[in-house]
C-alpha cells in the first residue's frame, strides 16, 4: 500500500461498572484511553472479596471528542485495541472481553454489544505486558469496548487500556521511518516471579540522533523469562528494506546470546528473524555502542527485540534507535550490475535500478548535493552520449514520506571512442585462395572477420586473412575491437573481392621439331595472345605471328599467354619445341675426269649429325640429278654426261638426317680434253 494511513483514535469514552458482593471496582486515568496518546492509558481495577465483579470502557468514534458527534463505521472497518496486563495478575484468572457497540446510551450506560475477542489473563498471549487485538467487525459499528472481570476472590487485579484506532488514508507525507508506538512485556515461564522490566521504551523510537536516550531491557533472574519490545513503525516497510537497532550493553551479540530480532505483520512472522549470515553488526566510533541492521524480505511494519535466556541472566539491554531504512538504489548500467562502466561511443546509455521497491520513486542528480534531479523515475535512458567522463548520483525515496531517502549513490560511466577499420577491394583469379588485409592496422585492436554485414559467421580473427579457394565474387566484411575497452567499430569494412574467371585458351598447333635455322608457324584458335620462348638461344618467336627459329640444339618450351584483361584472368598454354643440328662433311679434292667419262665420285671425311641420304642437282644441263639416296661410306657416286663439255662444272650435294635436317655443300668436277693421238715418225723409203 502506497497510500499514508494515520491512525485515528476513539475520542470519547465513558464506563459501566457492575461491582459484585463485596466487591468494587473503579476505572482511572479513564480520559488517557482516548487521547491520541500511545504511551498513556487507563486503568480498570477489580477488588473482590464475595462475587464476581466487571468493569467495561466504552471507546467511541467522534468527529469532534463528543458523544454527539459519534460516527458509524462501516462493517468491515478493521480496528485495533491495545491493552496491558501486569505480569502479578496474571495467576488471578480473570477475563478480558472486547468487542464493538452501537447505541450507546450515556444515561444508562447500556449499548448493543458484539463480542469479537474474550480470553483469560491466564496465559494471555504467553506473557504479561502491552498487546493489540485487531478486530474485523462484520457489522457497523460506533466504537469498541473493553470489559473487565474478575472472579470471586481476587484483589488488586487491573488492566490498562491505551486506547482503540483505526486507519484512514492521509494525503499528507509522514515520517514513515520512524515508529509510532511501542509493545512491552515479559514472555515464558515463571512469569508470577518474573523480575525482567523495560524502562522508557518510548525513548527506542525517538530517532535521537545523538543516542542521548534509551530503552532498557532488564531480564532480571529468571532464566526460563524474555523481555520483549516491539516496535511498531508509522508505515509498513517494502520487500529489502533494513531494520536498523542501536544499542549495547552485548556487542558481538549472537544467535546464541538470547538475544533475537524478528519482523513481524501484524501479529504475523514477516521474514526470518536475524541471524548471522544476514545481519551486519558495526560499532559506533568512539562509543560502546554497535549497529545492527539486516534487510527483511517481506512486508513488515513491526520488529520485536527479545532479550532472556540463561545466557542475559542479570543483564541490561539498552535500546537507543529503532528505525526502518529504505535501502540504496543498486545501479544497473545498460542492464548490468554496475556502479561504473566504460560503454561505447553511439550507443545509447540506460541506467536503471536493480532493488526496484513498490512506493519508491528514483531520483537521479548530476551532483552529491544538489536539489533539482536530472530526471525521476526507474529508467534513465541518457541517450548517445558523446566521448568523455560522466558522473551520476541516484537516490531512492519513499514515496508520501518526508525523510524516507537514502544515500546518494555514485555511478560512474566512461564514453569511450570506437575504433574504426578499412580495407581495400581485392581483385582475384577463379581457383585461387586470396590474401586479404586491414589497411594500417593497430596494435591493442582485434580485427573480426565476417561473411556477413551484421551477425553472420566468424571466420578469422587477425590483421589478414587468407579465404578459401574462389570461384566467384565474394565479400567479406571486417571489424574492430578495442581490446580494453571492447568497443567495436561502428561498422564493418566492406572487402569485396572480384574473382575474375580463367581465359579460355586452346592447344597449339604447329611442327614440334625443327632445325637450326629453320622456320616454322605456330597458331592458336584463341585470339588476343602473345608468343614468348623459354630459351631464345634454342629457338626464338615472333611475339605477335608466332613464327618460330630454330638457334641452337636443344629443347624449348614455346609459350602462348593471353594477357589479365578486366574481366578475365591471364592463362597460357606451352608448346614443347626441338630444335635439332644439321648434317655434315667434310668433301675432299675436287674430282676431275677426262672428257668422254661418264662417272666420277665425291670423297668425304668427318660425317657429323649422322646424315644418311643425299642429293645431287647440277647447275649444268644434261648431268642427271640424284634425289634421297642412301649415303655410302666415304665416296658419294655420280654420272656424268659423255658428252660433257670439258670445263668445271659446278653441283650442290644436300644430305640429310634422320631428324629431317639437311645441309647444302657446293662442289665441283673438271672434264678435262682428251690428249691428242700420239705421231710416230717413220722413216718412208721412196724406190724411186
Amino acid at each position: 500500500m502506497c497510500t499514508n494511513q494515520s491512525r485515528v483514535y476513539a475520542s470519547f469514552q465513558d464506563s459501566q461498572s457492575a461491582p459484585a458482593g463485596l466487591g468494587s471496582v473503579s476505572i482511572s486515568n479513564n480520559t488517557k484511553s482516548v487521547d491520541t496518546d500511545p504511551a498513556t492509558a487507563s486503568t480498570l481495577s477489580v477488588n473482590n472479596v464475595l462475587g464476581a465483579s466487571s468493569i467495561t470502557q466504552y471507546l467511541e468514534f467522534s468527529t469532534d471528542g463528543t458523544h454527539n458527534g459519534k460516527r458509524l463505521l462501516p462493517a468491515t472497518t478493521p480496528v485495533i485495541v491495545k491493552v496491558s496486563i501486569p505480569s502479578s495478575f496474571l495467576a488471578v484468572a480473570a477475563t478480558i472481553e472486547v468487542g464493538t457497540f452501537i447505541g450507546l446510551n450515556t444515561a444508562t450506560k447500556v449499548a448493543t454489544r458484539t463480542s469479537l475477542y474474550s480470553a483469560s489473563t491466564v496465559g494471555l498471549l504467553n506473557g504479561a505486558g502491552a498487546i493489540e487485538i485487531p478486530l474485523t467487525p462484520t457489522q457497523a459499528y460506533n466504537g469498541v469496548y473493553v470489559k473487565f472481570s474478575a472472579p470471586v476472590i481476587s484483589v488488586g487485579a487491573s488492566a490498562e487500556i491505551y486506547g482503540a484506532y483505526i486507519l484512514e488514508d492521509n494525503p499528507l507525507d509522514i515520517e514513515c521511518d520512524k515508529g509510532i508506538d511501542v509493545l512491552t512485556g515479559v514472555n515464558g515461564a515463571g512469569l508470577l516471579n518474573a523480575t525482567a522490566s523495560i524502562s522508557n521504551p518510548y525513548a527506542a523510537i525517538d530517532a535521537d540522533p545523538t543516542y542521548a536516550t534509551f530503552a532498557t531491557i532488564n531480564t532480571g533472574l529468571q532464566a526460563a523469562n524474555e523481555a520483549y519490545l516491539t516496535a511498531i513503525f508509522a508505515r509498513q516497510g517494502q520487500p529489502l528494506d533494513s531494520i536498523k537497532v542501536v544499542y549495547d550493553g552485548g556487542g558481538g551479540l549472537s544467535l546464541f546470546s538470547g538475544f533475537t530480532i524478528q519482523p513481524y505483520l501484524g501479529d504475523a512472522l514477516a521474514g526470518g528473524a536475524f541471524n548471522n549470515g544476514n545481519v551486519t553488526i558495526k560499532s559506533i566510533p568512539n562509543t560502546t555502542k554497535f549497529e545492527v541492521s539486516f534487510p527483511v524480505s517481506t512486508v513488515f511494519d513491526r520488529v520485536k527485540i527479545s532479550w532472556g535466556g540463561l545466557l542475559a541472566i542479570g543483564t541490561e539491554l539498552h535500546i537507543y534507535n529503532v528505525t526502518n531504512v529504505i535501502p540504496k538504489p543498486i545501479p544497473l548500467i545498460d542492464g548490468q550490475q554496475l556502479y561504473s562502466a566504460n560503454v561505447c561511443s553511439g550507443r545509447a546509455t540506460i541506467l536503471s535500478i536493480s532493488n526496484l521497491q513498490d512506493c519508491t520513486t528514483y531520483k537521479w542528480y548530476a551532483d552529491k548535493t544538489t536539489t533539482t534531479p536530472l530526471f525521476t523515475g526507474n529508467t534513465y535512458s541518457l541517450g548517445i552520449l558523446p566521448v568523455g567522463d560522466y558522473v551520476y548520483y541516484v537516490e531512492s525515496r519513499r514515496n508520501n514520506c518526508i525523510s524516507s531517502i537514502s544515500e546518494r549513490v555514485k555511478v560512474t560511466i566512461k564514453v569511450n571512442p570506437l575504433p574504426t577499420v578499412s580495407a581495400t577491394n581485392a581483385v582475384s583469379c577463379s581457383g585461387s585462395a586470396v590474401n586479404l588485409a586491414v589497411d594500417n592496422p593497430l596494435s591493442g585492436i582485434t580485427y573480426n572477420w565476417y561473411d556477413a554485414v551484421t551477425a553472420g559467421n566468424l571466420k578469422h580473427s587477425g590483421n589478414t586473412y587468407t579465404t578459401p579457394v574462389l570461384t566467384a565474387n565474394t565479400t567479406y566484411y571486417v571489424e574492430a575491437v578495442n581490446q580494453v575497452t571492447g568497443c567495436v567499430s561502428a561498422n564493418r569494412a566492406v572487402l569485396a573481392i572480384q574473382v575474375k574467371p580463367i581465359a579460355v585458351i586452346g592447344v597449339t598447333t604447329g611442327t614440334n621439331k625443327i632445325c637450326i635455322g629453320s622456320v616454322t608457324m605456330l597458331s592458336n584458335l584463341n585470339a588476343g595472345g602473345s608468343w614468348s620462348s623459354a630459351n631464345p638461344l634454342v629457338a626464338t618467336v615472333n611475339a605477335n605471328t608466332g613464327e618460330v627459329t630454330g638457334v641452337g640444339a636443344g629443347s624449348t618450351i614455346i609459350r602462348y599467354t593471353i594477357p589479365d584483361g578486366p574481366a578475365i584472368c591471364s592463362n597460357f598454354t606451352d608448346f614443347n619445341l626441338t630444335v635439332a643440328s644439321p648434317p655434315n662433311l667434310t668433301l675432299g679434292p675436287v674430282p676431275e675426269i677426262c672428257s668422254g667419262f661418264t662417272s666420277s665420285s665425291l670423297s668425304y671425311t668427318n660425317p657429323v649429325n649422322s646424315p644418311e641420304t643425299y642429293s645431287i642437282s647440277w647447275s649444268t644441263a644434261g648431268f642427271t640429278s640424284i634425289n634421297n639416296q642412301a649415303l655410302p661410306l666415304g665416296n658419294i657416286p655420280f654420272t656424268v654426261p659423255f658428252d660433257a663439255a670439258t670445263r668445271i662444272h659446278s653441283g650442290i650435294l644436300t644430305i640429310k638426317n634422320a631428324d629431317g635436317c639437311s645441309t647444302q655443300l657446293n662442289f665441283t668436277i673438271k672434264i678435262n680434253p682428251k690428249p691428242p693421238a700420239p705421231h710416230v715418225l717413220v722413216p718412208i723409203t721412196s724406190q724411186y
